[in-house]
């Protein structure tokens, strides 16, 4: 992103207030200057556009426009006026030079486009691949070290982050805390594809009742998009349960609200939110503040032109535009979701995944090492509720291979209740996943 600015005329609008309470002759200067800036994205939309398109970009504009911005700065910064936080001047100049400074980077590696909506447009500059840059960096230092609890597929980030995969050492480390505190399953009957989702919306519901029901406690059921969450939401009946939902425009003070209701204790929670949102990443949920983490369907990018742009460029350089520009992404948010449930020794937790795609290679390569033993297929159950009810009981047995079952069962919503699942029942048709078409909704980003 760093390499990825944008500039948005709903941003400059709101800075023109700032602007009008500047002293003296700036407020008109000011004015000025950003209208100049509305003028300038606006004559970068193609004729007709009312949706994305890819436009190349007018470097002179916008680099004769930062000098008069930069005159503006400098007679602003010499003269009696009191620099305020979020000071609108600093704003503009800040934002029109990070945003031209990316103007100028060259090579197939970059592409602009323009984004329409009814009240003004975005012009964004996409870094598909930023290695050449980190690259030039990497030569100041010895060594260089890249640690996190998400870097699967190694080579996808080793490649990102321009490093030699030859020549990289990797290693992964397994969670020190004991594997017979987390269970682990993958449900395969469900798929939340956008061309399939309505009708899985009730089957995910009653699952999540069900699942839930076993044991009372905190769970948090996370969503690829925010319409997917308010679909399924409305349709769970957990008796018992206080659900809370993720909204789009949560505020912090709203945020800290919940997670002071999980730390409280009470009534359980099922808490509804979405991959790569407030609840997901960066939020520690020690001892029974969460003891399950349902993670319905894979996050996916959003299915827009910056996309698939990104996708045929990975395809051409990497050989894998759809997991470099879809899989990996959305794998990274569902292990951080997963993450969530086992946060010390003593947690013990459930960790489901709903998706017949988690059981397929570009998805499975992406899970932690300490997912499975040698086969994604080993957190296929047989009797899902059962085995859940045993993990909680303390009675936890291993999955056995040499026990075929029989095909997944696809009924309605008993096929929780009474799954007969094949271990190896949805990896064989889906073995072109890497390749396949996206069937997602537009509106299918998380916030």
């Amino acid at each position: 992103s760093y390499y990825s600015p944008q500039l948005s005329s709903f941003v400059f609008e709101l800075m023109k207030p700032g602007m009008e309470r500047l002293p003296g002759t700036f407020a008109a200067q000011g004015r000025r200057l950003i209208d100049q800036c509305l003028l300038i994205i606006e004559s970068h939309r193609p004729e007709g556009c009312t949706t994305s398109a890819r436009v190349s970009l007018n470097v002179a504009a916008f680099m004769d426009h930062e000098a008069l911005i930069n005159e503006f700065l400098t007679s602003y910064l010499e003269s009696d006026a009191v620099i305020e936080p979020q000071d609108p001047v600093l704003k503009l100049a800040n934002t029109w030079a990070n945003f031209v400074e990316a103007v100028q980077f060259e090579g197939d590696n970059f592409f602009s486009t323009y984004t329409y909506y009814p009240n003004g447009g975005t012009l964004k500059i996409t870094c598909c691949d930023a290695s050449d840059m980190l690259k030039e960096n990497y030569a100041s230092f010895a060594h260089v070290v890249g640690f996190s609890a998400t870097l699967k597929p190694f080579n996808y980030y080793a490649k990102l982050s321009g490093l030699d995969v030859t020549t990289t050492k990797m290693s992964e480390f397994k969670s020190p805390f004991p594997k017979s505190n987390r269970k682990l399953l993958v449900i395969p009957q469900v798929s939340t594809k956008y061309s399939v989702r309505h009708a899985n919306y009730s089957k995910i519901a009653d699952g999540i009742s069900r699942i839930a029901s076993i044991k009372p406690g905190n769970y948090f059921v996370f969503f690829p998009s925010f319409d997917f969450l308010e679909h399924v939401a409305a349709r769970v009946k957990a008796p018992g349960f206080k659900i809370v939902k993720q909204t789009r425009e949560m505020r912090n003070a709203a945020v800290e609200d919940v997670i002071d209701q999980l730390k409280r204790g009470g009534d359980p929670i099922l808490l509804f939110g979405v991959q790569g949102g407030v609840f997901s990443e960066g939020v520690d949920y020690p001892g029974d503040m969460a003891i399950g983490a349902i993670i319905v369907g894979p996050g996916l990018p959003t299915f827009d032109l910056e996309r698939e742009l990104l996708r045929e460029f990975y395809e051409k350089r990497y050989g894998e535009g759809f997991g470099y520009a879809y899989v990996y992404p959305a794998m990274t948010k569902v292990v951080q979701s997963a993450g969530r449930v086992i946060r010390s020794e003593t947690d013990r937790g459930l960790i489901v995944l709903m998706d017949n795609r988690f059981l397929t290679k570009p998805y499975a390569d992406s899970m932690p090492a300490d997912w499975y033993e040698t086969s994604v297929q080993e957190l296929v159950s047989r009797e899902i509720l059962k085995d859940i009810q045993n993990f909680w009981s303390g009675n936890q047995t291993a999955f056995n291979f040499d026990d075929a079952p029989e095909a997944p069962a696809r009924g309605g919503a008993d096929s929780f209740a009474q799954s007969r699942v094949a271990a190896d029942a949805y990896g064989q048709s889906r073995a072109q996943e890497a390749g396949e078409e996206p069937q997602f909704s537009p509106e299918e980003t998380s916030q």
